[in-house]
């Protein structure tokens, strides 16, 4: 029995590879006597190579190939395989012939605890991710490396915080073609969480970091409550860079959690543009003060200049104020609206708990007072205040907001409202909508998406004609129906018998295929349908948009442009119409 060197932590780094080696690199080697597979992965290890133009080349390049082909063919389990270097004068030439032999496989692994073992809970969870390396499977030094991590996250998820993999003893048998393996590791002590604290403290109040607490007093180490306490904290603004450590225990046994920030920018702008030859061109600002109070907290100031629509806005959000994930807003507006159906001019305040995007299923709610003139309008409202909550229910299990590519997201949202002015009445207002994405391709560049959205309004108290032409429901533009003028699709008959715009229900879908067709630049092609309503039976009468588009990946977001051309010849506005902005349409 022969023993050999305990393997490595990261297999590259002992057989003196880079991490990662170029798949395209170009070799003047030819192999002989393995299959076609163990050929190609030997040939993506080797690195790129000009022909030899003598024989002393021929042999570097050779003697250099064969030692790497062996290093890598004893970590898949050939340990008895053979790589003899050969080389020709004339010409110049360098070959290796390879013997595999037999593939060595594992014997049972062993665990042992250089302390105290941990608990069974513990115990137990580090055995189920060393037997991983099972009996009879082929002895890759992968499986070796992949199962020692597993057990140590293993065991650090389960409360040992300060657990650690020492050296590894692994032993090849050449008579019996087996490889058997010891794990080793330091358990250290079970830790359990006493409070949070920042470091430096002049950031933010000791009071706060209270708040993002996720764990009870005495609680055993988890580091998914750590990285959930990281993630709280940086996606608040306040700090651009947070870590955590352990504190030694105090004399109950309890280990502060110390979190090391860095203090993001009090002060930050940002400047988005867009364009339509529907909805023209528009540019929005804001300024944001970060911190203001030291709970992370933030006051926004910005402006919307836009060919349909202008306005100001001012917003005090604190984050975790309603609890984990959880922020509170107040805000004020005031804004002006030019729309083909209607003009509008009011003002408004609003408070809400807005739930975090970071979570995949979350409630929303809030309330807002605004008042509101009208002009260009046919029907009887003219002025209009009204008090009108909201609820909203959203699941998410996509990844990226601007670009998802798998998962899904569906919303519900109710409005319950109480308008007075020209008119008084009651009334709720509710949506649904769904979206879906999947990646197909072993490369991922193809994802198809597809959205439904419906919604209903009904009047509680009173005539639902009368409900403000603002919350009624219109379809039409970048985000609804592409190639229409935005909000311009409705029951056109209301205008004709003078009634308020918009309908009292709305019915849209879209499906959009996007390819990717390198880093930087993709195409898409789409279709959408879509309605607004009085009655049920109209529901079916959708117009329809056809369209394709470009991409282009700014790192954050892509880039998006799309021409939309109108199919319904009773709605239509023009010939076909231009999108520009930053994000996917949905």
């Amino acid at each position: 029995m022969r023993r050999l060197p305990i393997l490595p932590v990261a297999l590259c780094a002992a057989i003196g590879l880079p991490a990662v080696t170029p798949a395209w690199a170009d070799s003047p080697i030819t192999i002989d006597g393995a299959d076609h597979d163990t050929r190609r992965a030997i040939l993506d290890l080797l690195p790129d190579r000009d022909d030899p133009e003598s024989l002393f080349d021929a042999e570097r390049i050779a003697e250099e190939a064969a030692a790497r082909a062996l290093a890598w063919l004893r970590s898949e389990g050939y340990y008895g395989a053979t790589v003899t270097p050969e080389t020709t004068e004339n010409p110049p030439a360098a070959r290796l012939v390879i013997e595999l032999g037999t593939r060595f496989t594992f014997e049972a692994p062993q665990v042992t605890y250089d302390s105290a073992p941990p608990n069974a809970v513990a115990s137990q969870a580090a055995d189920e991710a060393i037997a991983t390396v099972r009996v009879r499977d082929p002895a890759r030094a992968a499986a070796v490396l992949q199962a020692e991590g597993a057990a140590l996250s293993a065991l650090q998820s389960n409360g040992y915080a300060d657990a650690a993999a020492l050296d590894r003893r692994v032993v090849v048998d050449h008579a019996t073609a087996q490889v058997a393996t010891q794990f080793r590791f330091n358990a250290g002590t079970l830790a359990r969480l006493g409070g949070v604290r920042a470091e430096p403290n002049t950031v933010l109040r000791q009071g706060f970091m209270d708040d993002l607490q996720n764990w009870r007093t005495g609680d055993v180490y988890s580091p998914q409550a750590l990285a959930r306490l990281r993630r709280d904290l940086t996606g608040t603004g306040a700090v651009s860079l947070a870590s955590t450590s352990l504190a030694p225990p105090d004399e109950n046994g309890l280990r502060d959690v110390i979190v090391t920030i860095e203090a993001a920018k009090r002060n930050a702008y940002e400047l988005g543009v867009s364009y339509s030859t529907t909805e023209g061109a528009g540019v929005q600002a804001e300024w944001t003060r970060r911190n203001l109070t030291g709970r992370a907290d933030s006051l926004s100031v910005g402006a919307t200049l836009a060919e349909m629509q202008q306005g100001l806005h001012a917003s005090l959000t604190r984050p975790h104020a309603a609890g984990l994930g959880h922020a509170i807003t107040f805000g004020a507006s005031a804004d002006r609206e030019q729309l083909e159906a209607y003009s509008r001019q009011g003002i408004a305040l609003f408070g809400s708990v807005d739930a975090s995007t970071r979570l995949r299923t979350a409630t929303s709610y809030g309330v807002r007072l605004s008042a509101d003139e009208y002009d260009d309008l046919v029907g009887t409202v003219r002025d209009a205040v009204v008090l009108s909550g909201f609820g909203d229910w959203r699941h998410d299990t996509t990844q990226f907001t601007l670009d998802p590519r798998d998962g899904s997201i569906t919303e519900l949202r109710v409005e319950p409202s109480v308008s007075t002015g020209d008119e008084t009445l009651g009334f709720v207002r509710a949506t649904a909508e769904s979206r879906i994405y999947e990646t197909l391709g072993s490369r991922d560049r193809l994802t198809l998406a597809a959205r439904g959205r419906v919604g209903w309004l009904e009047a509680i108290a009173g005539d639902p004609d009368d409900v403000p032409p603002d919350r009624r429901f219109y379809a039409g533009g970048g985000g609804s129906v592409r190639g229409y003028e935005y909000n311009s699709i409705y029951p056109k008959d209301r205008d004709l018998l003078g009634l308020t715009p918009g309908g009292q229900g709305q019915l849209e879908g879209s499906f959009e295929a996007r390819w990717r067709v390198n880093e930087s630049w993709g195409a898409a092609a789409f279709v959408d349908a879509g309605t607004a309503f009085d009655n049920w039976e109209e529901a079916t009468d959708l117009s329809w948009g056809v369209g394709f588009g470009a991409r282009y990946n700014l790192g954050f977001a892509p880039l998006r442009v799309d021409i939309a051309f109108p199919l319904d010849e009773d709605e239509r506005t023009g010939d076909f119409a231009l999108y520009i902005s930053l994000g996917q349409a949905f």
